[in-house]
């Protein structure tokens, strides 16, 4: 095994991440409206698919260990990722809200697998030594790969239709399958595993971080759908940008910041400065969404997301580092559902304006959480 990180195959895992979340996130801000127009509900029932998909992805969970151990991690990787994108073809012929549903929660555990399942193998793949940066690496694809799906997918449906933006969503997941599978896995003797653990899927000693985590997710997924007219694009020099794809600038420009903030022991202060400048962002955003706001909401998100995962990292065991990046992504994922589904619902039951209020409760609440009992409770419980 190399000890460079950047090696081609560990490469193109992380490209191949990318593209699973580019595929998926495409999808979010655009499928509740259309199928809400499509199906004549309101959003706030079509808004529910986000809750089955996240439940798809915790009826998989237990199994997790189970398949990427029995078989070869790679085929359930490009398996899983093919079924997620089967589902997404499946969302032009949705004829009721039951399809709906049914499709989501299909989705959603063809999602988790997939994602579980590329997570293990680019633990496989890298140097031992190596590893923490390269599950930091592997959660930044993901991220990047969400901040560019929810731009493209807003700008294909205000460009163009569903119909095309679903045709992009398919071409982005077959290309991922085809990086998938030109990743090379070091031969594995198989492991004799129970059929249902929660080993790979979530860490028990995780559980107040998750909580955190998934608080803190719910503010991006509160802004997400194309509802949000106002956060559909931003106008820069008479050009009309989508709002998320600044939003992504800003989540690039956070290394750089992190940087500059680097001390030996730097994940309280981070967050800290992290979630101010999303809350910062949130009360600016109800005024008028600019340059500025995107770009400190992308600062915010860039700089919480990679600490919140090296916490679950360092408060597990060396054998549980798989679970412990799954138990990030899940957390993530649950907190931007339920932030999805609840804006669908307040934009609906209530107002736009509703989804910033509530944003800007939930974000000091997240600081005071962390500094309060997630920081002290990871200082004595990590083991790393």
């Amino acid at each position: 095994m190399s000890n460079k990180l950047w090696t081609i195959h560990f490469m193109r895992i992380c490209i191949a991440n990318l593209l699973l979340f580019i595929s998926l996130y495409m999808l979010f801000p655009v499928v509740p409206v259309e199928m809400a127009d499509r199906l004549g509900a309101p959003v706030s029932q079509t808004g529910a698919m986000f809750l089955l998909l996240t439940l798809g992805m915790f009826a998989v969970g237990p199994f997790h260990a189970y398949l990427v151990d029995a078989y070869k991690r790679k085929y359930v990787c490009a398996f899983s990722f093919a079924a997620m994108i089967a589902a997404t073809a499946g969302y032009a012929f949705v004829s009721d809200i039951t399809q709906l549903l049914l499709l989501c929660f299909v989705q959603g555990i063809a999602f988790g697998m997939a994602t579980t399942a590329g997570i293990t193998l680019a633990i496989d793949i890298t140097n031992s030594n190596l590893r923490s940066s390269g599950n930091v690496s592997f959660s930044w694809a993901a991220r990047m790969g969400m901040l560019i799906g929810i731009a493209l997918g807003v700008g294909l449906y205000q460009w163009y239709d569903f119909k095309i933006l679903l045709y992009v969503s398919v071409i982005v997941g077959l290309v991922g399958i085809f990086f998938v599978s030109r990743v090379y896995v070091p031969f594995r003797a198989p492991i004799v595993t129970k059929l249902c653990s929660s080993d790979r899927f979530f860490l028990p000693r995780g559980w107040l971080p998750a909580l955190n985590f998934i608080l803190i997710a719910f503010i991006p997924g509160l802004l997400l759908p194309v509802f949000h007219h106002s956060l559909s694009d931003v106008s820069i020099s008479g050009f009309e940008i989508p709002f998320f794809a600044i939003v992504g600038v800003g989540f690039l420009l956070s290394v750089l910041l992190a940087r500059l903030v680097y001390r030996e022991e730097k994940t309280l202060r981070v967050i800290i400065l992290g979630t101010s400048l999303m809350m910062v962002s949130l009360i600016l955003l109800e005024e008028m969404p600019t340059v500025v706001t995107a770009i400190l909401l992308g600062l915010g998100l860039g700089l919480i997301t990679p600490e919140f995962l090296l916490i679950f990292v360092k408060l597990s065991q060396h054998c549980q580092r798989g679970t412990a990046n799954t138990t990030h992504l899940l957390a993530w994922e649950t907190g931007m559902s339920l932030g999805l589904a609840v804006a669908c619902y307040l934009s609906v039951e209530y107002s736009v304006v509703s989804i910033y209020h509530l944003g800007r409760i939930l974000a000091p609440i997240t600081l005071l959480f962390f500094v309060l009992l997630t920081y002290p409770y990871y200082k004595k419980k990590r083991v790393r």
